[in-house]
This record gives structure tokens, C-alpha cells and sequence, in this order.
């Protein structure tokens, strides 16, 4: 048997597909615990009348910066959950049928108990390890993924993978919302899950992995190892390549995911663009790539019928200094095509006035501006007959 087999998680949050958890087993030196979660995961034993699978289990806490966690099948799955239960429980495939039978109402809800293995430190984000009651030998079917290091844990629980695909799918289920417990506001539900195969899809749906253009970048620069982050000239390749990616799905007229790309290589550019003082040079070529990844998601948005969104990017723009008459002016253009779907005419001629001012040479601004004026004169008429008629 190889040392390593995979393992795969696909979860929607409220209810909205996100995407798919990639996992590498560790069956050299944790067998118990990688068997145990990878044949949860395919869903083929049974015991008794029990059909065991992480299928349709949730994800019951949360806690930021700290870890997600899953897998109690005995009351996590299914409908009709009870919060004040769901942690509780929990059952490996080593459990037996008498085990059901001798438990006891109020007793302990979690069978087929295994011994820790590798019991090693959790020293960074994306290690998957056994979750346990505070015991020795206590893993069932619980399960945990760090989210960063975690020293107060080290040498407590039975690590036996590492999430190898989807890190952005873990990202997500970090940033639900919770109570003061760790409970998430919104399901954080596992739709399906199994065996994963080299050659297999690794579905996002929150963001896009498309690879064209030579994007090979995690969605979340601080997870990503492809360059050392105090290298400011790799950081800003990466971050334009991101960008470049996005242009390329752009032409396809793949404008979902065009958005996708240029909001991720945003994230690298607030991520790593350095202080002016220390890196004079980077730092105006960190801040010319801001200035086109606004324009460029104002203009996707507006596409997309984000209208609110659009016109955010354009302040954006608008707001910075040293920005070009041009871009300005296309800043000032895409904003007031937003504000005339919305049916915003002044605010729409406003701007496209002041897209005039920076690029005076523009016909079809000017045409615009025409059409808006006449609109606005032709309102105004109506009102003026509406106001005569109180008075006849």
C-alpha cells in the first residue's frame, strides 16, 4: 500500500457551493487515523444500521486564526441539529455494533476509540489532525485543520495530513461568522466527499484557479510559497501575473472569474507593496498596478451588473493621488455609467462632465453629456406640467 492516498471534502457555506478540500493521508505514520478518515470520507461502512460518512456533516467550530472543525457524525449530520450536541459525539469505522447497544443515555457518545499516533507539533496552517476529548487514545471521527501555527497544541493530537488543494476553501470556512463559541452563524456543510485521484478536478467557485497566463498563486498571499515575501520584485510579479491572468479571462469574456483574478492579485499588492521609504522604486510600481486593478474591477463590475461595487473601485481610483488625466477620466466615465442604470442622471452628468474635463477630446463623452442634458430638460418639462395642473 503507498504511504500517502488522498482524500477530498466539497463544501457549500449558507448553502452556496464553495469548492473543494484536498487532503494527503499520512498512512507511514498515522494508519489508524488516515484510514479511519479516508473511509469516512468514501462512505462505504456500515455498522449495523449505520451508514457511516462525513457526507452531509458539518462543520460545527470555527475560531479564527486558531482552526475549522468537523466530523462529529453522530449528531453533526443530517437535519434537525442540536447545537448544544453537535461535539459531543462522534464514531471511527473501528467502532463495533455492541458498542451502540452498551451506551448509555448521558454517557459518552463517541465509539470506536483509537489510539494516538504521531503525535508531533502543529508548527503551520493546513495540518489536519485528529480532534479527542482531552484524553489519551480518545480520536473517533472529529476532525481539525489549522489555520496557523498552533504551539499550545503541540504533541496532543494525532496528526495524520495536510490539506494539499483548496486552501482558499478553508479560508472561507475561517471567515464565517460565529457566536462567542465558535458556532457558525451560516452551514458550513460537507455536500459530498470521497477519494481523490491525480487528474481529478479541484472545484472553486468563490474565486477562480484557472492557471492561464501562469497564475500557479494560492488565493491568500500569506499561504502562498512560491516567493519570499520580503522580496518586493517577485511579490510584484506575482502580483501582475495574477493581474495578467485575469486580463486573459477578460478577453474570453469570462468575467466572473476575470473578477476573481483581479481581486486576488489586489489581495498580493495590499499584501506586499512596501513603504515608500524603504522601497521608493516598488512602491510606484506596486501603486501604478493598484491604480489599473481598480479601473479594471470597476469596469468587470460594471459588466457583471455590480453597480454599488463598480462605483467603489471608482472612488478608489478617484481618491489617489498622482493618477493620469486618462485614467482619472475613466475613472470619472465608468463611475456615471453606473449612476445611469441607477437611474442617477444628475450624479451621471456630473461625472461624465468631469471625465470631459480630463480628456476634452472624448466625442463619445460629449454625446453623453447631449443626451443626459436633454433627458434632464425633458424631465423637468414634465414636472413643470405636473406642478401647472394644481393650478387651473
Amino acid at each position: 500500500m503507498s504511504c500517502t492516498r488522498n482524500a477530498y471534502l466539497d463544501i457549500s457555506i449558507d448553502g452556496k457551493a464553495v469548492g473543494r478540500i484536498v487532503f494527503q493521508l499520512f498512512l507511514d505514520v498515522a494508519p489508524m487515523a488516515a484510514k479511519n478518515f479516508l473511509e469516512l470520507c468514501k462512505g462505504e461502512v456500515k455498522i449495523g444500521d449505520r451508514q457511516l460518512s462525513y457526507k452531509l456533516n458539518r462543520f460545527h467550530r470555527v475560531i479564527k486564526n486558531f482552526m475549522v472543525q468537523g466530523g462529529d457524525i453522530i449528531f453533526g449530520s443530517g437535519e434537525n441539529i442540536n447545537p448544544e450536541e453537535v461535539g459531543k459525539g462522534g464514531c471511527s469505522i473501528y467502532a463495533e455494533k455492541q458498542d451502540f447497544e452498551n451506551s448509555k443515555d448521558g454517557g459518552s457518545a463517541c465509539f470506536g476509540n483509537f489510539k494516538d499516533e504521531n503525535l508531533e507539533e502543529l508548527k503551520e496552517s493546513f495540518i489536519l489532525a485528529m480532534a479527542n476529548i482531552g484524553e489519551k487514545d480518545t480520536n473517533s471521527s472529529q476532525f481539525f485543520i489549522t489555520t496557523t501555527a498552533t504551539p499550545h497544541l503541540n504533541f496532543q493530537h494525532s496528526i495524520f495530513g495536510r490539506v494539499i488543494g483548496g486552501k482558499s476553501v478553508v479560508r472561507s470556512i475561517e471567515k464565517c461568522p460565529t457566536d462567542k463559541d465558535g458556532w457558525p452563524e451560516v452551514t458550513v456543510l460537507i455536500e459530498d466527499c470521497g477519494e481523490w485521484h491525480e487528474g481529478m478536478d479541484i472545484p472553486l467557485y468563490n474565486a477562480s484557479n484557472a492557471p492561464d497566463g501562469g497564475d500557479i498563486y494560492e488565493e491568500y498571499p500569506e499561504d502562498d510559497t512560491h516567493f519570499d515575501g520580503e522580496d518586493f520584485q517577485k511579490a510584484y510579479e506575482a502580483s501582475n501575473t495574477i493581474k495578467e491572468s485575469g486580463t486573459i479571462l477578460f478577453k474570453r469574456k469570462d468575467y466572473q472569474n476575470a473578477y476573481y483574478k483581479y481581486r486576488k492579485s489586489l489581495r498580493y499588492v495590499n499584501e506586499y507593496i512596501p513603504d515608500i521609504e524603504l522601497d521608493d522604486e516598488r512602491f510606484l510600481l506596486f501603486n501604478k498596478l493598484k491604480m489599473k486593478l481598480y479601473l479594471n474591477l470597476s469596469f468587470v463590475l460594471f459588466i457583471l451588473s455590480r453597480h454599488d461595487e463598480s462605483i467603489t473601485y471608482a472612488n478608489y481610483l478617484i481618491e489617489m493621488e498622482g493618477v493620469t488625466s486618462l485614467d482619472k477620466a475613466k475613472a470619472y466615465y465608468r463611475r456615471g455609467n453606473c449612476y445611469l442604470v441607477k437611474k442617477r442622471l444628475e450624479d451621471a452628468l456630473q461625472d461624465y462632465k468631469n471625465c470631459k474635463e480630463y480628456n476634452p477630446n472624448d466625442e463619445v463623452v460629449t454625446k453623453r453629456i447631449l443626451e443626459i442634458e436633454s433627458k434632464l430638460e425633458e424631465k423637468l418639462e414634465k414636472t413643470k406640467k405636473s406642478i401647472s395642473k394644481f393650478f387651473q
